[in-house]
């Protein structure tokens, strides 16, 4: 059967596209223009894929069709048995991500046969990023990746690379696209049959590269409005049939893939290379010419479809190419009558003569493309006919399209029309052939060939030293590494390599001085910096046991490690549980008796009490020393500890067993600790009891100016004091960071030492702006972060260029949303940031004060799955009874437990939603699938994914590897970098923050905070404040933080950004391409 398909459109949840994009509509379109099959689009989006579902039944195998009910009836067109209309479960993903050092943004076509399959395709893309947003999500996944995703979710899924050769969003693009098909697919590329030439791109040009002669040429119209369905599609001669076109589409010899309808690709507006803002348009040889650089603004030109392709060409003459199906270009016959008229092709004159041309001569395609003169005649005119023949033989006049602005296709000079239509026989007359000035393809090859740019590598400055393991140092920090033995001290700024510091000497301790690695423990203070330091060091041995042998721990965790043997001590039994702050409330609240508006301030009173080690009988209230008491004999009914027990009972422990003592000191003779200055008391007491001599094999780093901490106990009064605990302790200073600008450092110095001395660390020479912008309100401060961010990245999707956000000449060293920090000091301050996010359809991760799984429903989740392993925790048990948690009892936890089949984390997580909780599926849906990505990551492990939830901190749940914006408070950013940071809501109250309470925060603290956020940045800070925001329910204006009026005036720009630019109102159409 032979048939048309335009597999490749969108919805009208799409960003910039017409409401009218309804399954009706498409129907409807679909018969007007002769389309057999057509592809659902956007089926990935939630809302669509549900309308898709309820208006679709199956029709021929992987095919479906909608219901009677549905189908609009129009009298000049066939009976609906006359002219089926099929489609296809299709969805285009915008994949934006790093790889090989540089910003990938490319779109790819999914066609599936199952409505299941494309929800196991939707479940995965959750886990990535938001796929509600926009029909188009934009994800930070690699396309090898997709399309690894899209295999395994079964029916016959398969993908298609998407228009190829448009500059900024596609596999071959010229602004953020690969040279080859498999160097982005790599070792799945085989999975890859056909590509989408992209309406600037005809198949003939596509002739010119041997290297696609493997796959399928297919075009598709990429439709934003009905109307402009079909104006490029597929012609098969196949079963009408899912298998059967995609056999085609392999090349098979039954099912036929027999070419396609085209655009004609001058008309694409991304044809040529130019300007649109400075009226700019070459050819591929005035790019050449003029070195790619425009006269007007100064800067590079995009550079269109026909020169990328001469670029990767390796044929200079399309006739090479031995199987050449035929292609036919066409102008929509809405534009011809409109021509022809004289009047706008959505004018009524022509909408009236489209609709009686139909009814005459059947559907536009058989028009255009079958019908005779003779027949063509009947229904039309003379003018007509001769309009339609130009249009086969390609006899048009042609103004090509560059850099987002569309070409023009013209079949009649001007004038021509009014003195034709006054001929007696139009065929007698004489007429102005189109001057078809060819490109000679052979001599532009030679042209690119000799000016195509070679790999320039920017060599960092610096003076840097080899080491054995072929890392390299600078002459300090191998210094530090080299360290003989005895105590020492680091001071290391931001970005002065504290980590690598920490993990050489780990590394130097074992190659060089010949360490037993069991004899080495290290602490950090996130279970993520105590995972990326094995990982460095595992990388560096070949042997992994010893990664293995080394103790690399939190302060926690290694408490919790000796307390294990020793819990009788405390009054618990081995398998003693681990109380977070959500059991301290219930216990507080459900038997100590304490109303909810006074939770946080017990609960946070006792934990200050136990980190500074003290027991009841010794606080001055006796109140407090009560409630102390009966809380600590309700965790030992419990038979539980709490997170500050882990370190406060160890101390206690040590000091107490002298023998115990001695055969810890004995097995860690080498100590290192990272970031020192954060350090409690009840921290310090455990450091000093395990290396009390004043030559300890101590190795600690830490910076005072990043003390952030103090509302935990925190003192840097300990770092300060190292040199009194090791008067022989070495102190070696990193004064160079390889992260921040010498402005950064400068700008930051001046917050946190607003009187004192100047920065003493030295940046890389850079330049990097800082900019101070006022806004209006707080969603304006988050709508400008959102369009920023588009802007840096060059743009996220085709609305970014039509809407005017960026012409896609910014220059920034921005490779990925990961590059992107957006910081605030309080997570209440985020939604307006996530609101922007989803608006723009940027991906982003949120990592707040409080980790997301302490919060409902996962929280609720998580217990279940403790209870699981420990069925007789009755305050477990208590607080599931209180919720009320349907289903839930003894012996269904029994059931999922003996459950053979459940072989991971993830799919007991699952199997709780599913028994218990259904409800949570689609109401708290991201929260779910950020548990499930989470425990992904541990496999069966189960003991060690409850220890993360336990005692595990916000940054924790930070995964840098992802293609997301980082939205975070400063807090957790600590450790962390980005290329571009904004540090929002900048203002008097918030930093320093004051802001409704009674126990103002410590101003010294604060300014050291906002030195923490200042100096993640490395190329860009963007600081702002906004003159009204709500927070808590309440309206506030408050004034600019009086730290940033510490910074000079000549680091900085200020800008008053809070207006904007004005909207330009939309016009539907011009949009819809």
């Amino acid at each position: 059967m032979r048939f048309i398909a335009d597999l490749h459109i969108h919805s009208h949840y799409s960003i910039a596209t017409s409401s009218s994009l309804t399954p009706e509509n498409l129907d409807l379109w679909a018969r007007r223009k002769g389309i057999q099959v057509i592809g659902t689009g956007d089926i990935f989006h939630p809302g669509w894929y549900k309308d898709m579902k309820e208006k679709l039944i199956p029709a021929e195998d992987g095919l479906f069709r909608l219901k009677d009910e549905y189908c609009i009836k129009k009298d000049y067109l066939l009976p609906l048995s006359a002219q089926p209309v099929r489609f296809i479960l299709s969805g285009e993903i915008s994949s934006i991500y790093k790889k090989n050092g540089r910003v990938r943004k490319v779109h790819n076509l999914i066609l599936s046969s199952s409505f299941d399959a494309v929800k196991k395709i939707q479940s995965k893309l959750e886990t990535v990023g938001n796929i509600s947003s926009d029909g188009r999500p934009i994800l930070g996944i690699p396309s090898r990746d997709l399309l690894e995703i899209a295999l395994e979710a079964g029916g016959d899924t398969v993908l298609i690379p998407a228009h190829i050769w448009t500059p900024w969003f596609s596999v071959l693009g010229a602004k953020s696209g690969y040279d080859t098909i498999e160097e982005c697919f790599d070792d799945l590329t085989e999975h890859i049959f056909a590509v989408e030439t992209g309406l600037s791109s005809d198949p003939s040009m596509n002739w010119l590269c041997a290297f696609l002669d493997r796959y399928t040429l297919v075009s598709n119209s990429d439709a934003h409005s009905p109307e402009k369905l079909g104006r490029e599609a597929n012609i098969f001669d196949s079963d009408l049939s899912y298998p059967g076109m995609i056999a085609a589409m392999k090349g098979d010899k039954i099912h036929k893939f027999l070419g396609t309808i085209e655009f004609f690709p001058q008309e694409g507006k991304y044809h040529l290379d130019g300007h649109r803002k400075c009226g700019i348009r070459w050819t591929p040889q005035q790019t050449i010419k003029h070195k790619g650089i425009c006269p007007v603004c100064g800067k590079k030109v995009t550079v269109g479809v026909l020169n990328r392709v001469m670029q990767l060409s390796d044929r200079v003459n399309s006739a090479l190419r031995d199987e050449k199906k035929p292609f036919y270009s066409l102008t929509p016959l809405k534009n011809l009558i409109a021509e022809i008229k004289g009047v706008g092709a959505n004018s009524k004159v022509v909408n009236e003569q489209y609709e009686e041309l139909l009814g005459k001569g059947g559907a536009e395609f058989s028009i255009l493309l079958n019908l005779s003169f003779e027949q063509i005649k009947e229904i039309g005119d003379e003018v007509l006919v001769e309009g339609i023949r130009r249009l086969r033989d390609r006899e048009v006049f042609i103004k090509e399209g560059y850099d987002g602005k569309f070409g023009r296709i013209k079949v009649f000079s001007s004038g021509e029309i009014q003195s034709l239509s006054s001929q007696i026989s139009f065929f007698d007359q004489s007429y102005e052939k189109p001057d078809r000035k060819s490109i000679d393809v052979e001599d532009l090859h030679i042209q690119i060939s000799e000016k195509r740019p070679g790999v320039v590598v920017k060599e960092r400055e610096g003076h840097f030293i080899e080491t054995e393991h072929g890392i390299s140092l600078n002459p300090i920090q191998k210094e530090a590494v080299n360290h003989n033995m005895g105590p020492c001290l680091i001071l290391a700024g931001p970005g002065t390599g504290k980590t690598l510091i920490l993990t050489m000497r780990i590394m130097r301790l074992i190659t060089y001085w010949g360490v037993d690695p069991a004899n080495i423990l290290a602490i950090t203070f996130t279970n993520k910096a105590a995972e990326e330091m094995k990982k460095r060091i595992k990388g560096a041995f070949d042997d992994e046991s010893i990664t293995k042998e080394i103790t690399i721990s939190t302060f926690h965790s290694f408490g919790l490690s000796l307390l294990k043997e020793h819990a009788h001590k405390f009054g618990r039994s081995l398998e003693f549980s681990i109380f977070g702050d959500d059991e301290k409330a219930f216990i507080f609240k459900s038997f100590l008796g304490i109303k909810s508006r006074d939770l946080h301030r017990f609960i946070e009173e006792i934990s200050f009490a136990k980190n500074r080690m003290q027991i009841p009988s010794e606080l001055g209230d006796d109140k407090l020393a009560n409630l102390y008491a009966a809380y600590e004999d309700r965790l030992k009914k419990e038979n539980a500890f709490d997170i500050d027990d882990l370190v406060v009972c160890p101390v206690r422990l040590l000091k107490d067993n002298s023998d115990f003592r001695e055969l810890v000191r004995g097995k860690y003779p080498w100590i290192c600790i990272d970031e020192y200055q954060d350090i409690n008391l009840a921290q310090y007491n455990l450091i000093r009891l395990l290396a009390p001599e004043k030559d300890s094999n101590i190795f600690a780093i830490g910076d005072p100016d990043q003390a952030i901490y103090g509302f935990r106990g925190a003192d840097t009064a300990f770092i300060q004091r190292f040199k009194d605990d090791y008067p022989t302790g070495a102190i070696y200073e990193l004064k160079t960071s390889y992260r921040c600008s010498k402005t950064i450092l400068e700008a930051s110095a001046q917050v946190v030492r607003p009187r004192g001395r100047s920065n003493l660390l030295e940046g890389l020479e850079e330049g990097v702006s800082i900019d101070i912008c006022e806004f209006s309100t707080a969603k304006s401060e988050a709508e400008f972060v959102a369009r920023t961010i588009e802007k840096l990245m060059g743009g996220i999707r085709f609305f970014s260029f039509d809407s005017q956000i960026t012409d896609g000449s910014e220059e920034s060293e921005a490779t990925s949303f990961s590059d992107f920090g957006v910081l605030f000091r309080l997570s209440r301050m985020a939604p307006d940031i996530i609101k922007a996010m989803n608006d723009h359809g940027i991906p982003f991760q949120l990592v707040g004060e409080e980790p997301f799984f302490k919060q409902e429903p996962v929280s609720t989740i998580i217990d279940i799955l403790r209870l699981i392993t420990m069925p007789s925790n009755n305050l477990l048990i208590q607080k599931l009874k209180e919720k009320q948690v349907k289903g839930l009892s003894e012996s269904s936890l029994l059931e999922i437990k003996r459950n053979t089949n459940i072989q991971s984390i993830e799919e007991y997580i699952r199997e709780i939603i599913t028994l218990f909780l259904p409800d949570i599926i689609v109401s708290h849906k991201d929260a779910i699938e950020r548990l499930l990505s989470l425990s992904k990551e541990y496999g069966p492990d189960l003991s060690s994914f409850l220890s993360l939830l336990q005692l595990g901190n916000p940054a924790d749940t930070y995964n840098r590897l992802t293609e997301q914006v980082a939205l975070m408070t400063i807090h957790a950013a600590k450790g962390l970098e980005f290329s571009h940071v904004f540090i929002i809501g900048c203002e008097d109250s918030l930093l320093p923050y004051t802001l409704f309470t009674k126990n103002a925060s410590d101003i010294e603290e604060e300014r050291r905070l906002l030195y923490v956020g200042m100096t993640r940045a490395k190329r860009a800070l963007f600081l702002s404040h906004a003159k009204k925001r709500n927070l808590f329910g309440n309206w506030l204006n408050l004034p600019i933080s009086p730290f940033l009026n510490n910074i000079k005036e000549e680091l900085i720009k200020r800008g008053k950004l809070e207006k904007g630019k004005k909207k330009v109102k939309d016009k539907q159409l011009s949009l819809f391409s």
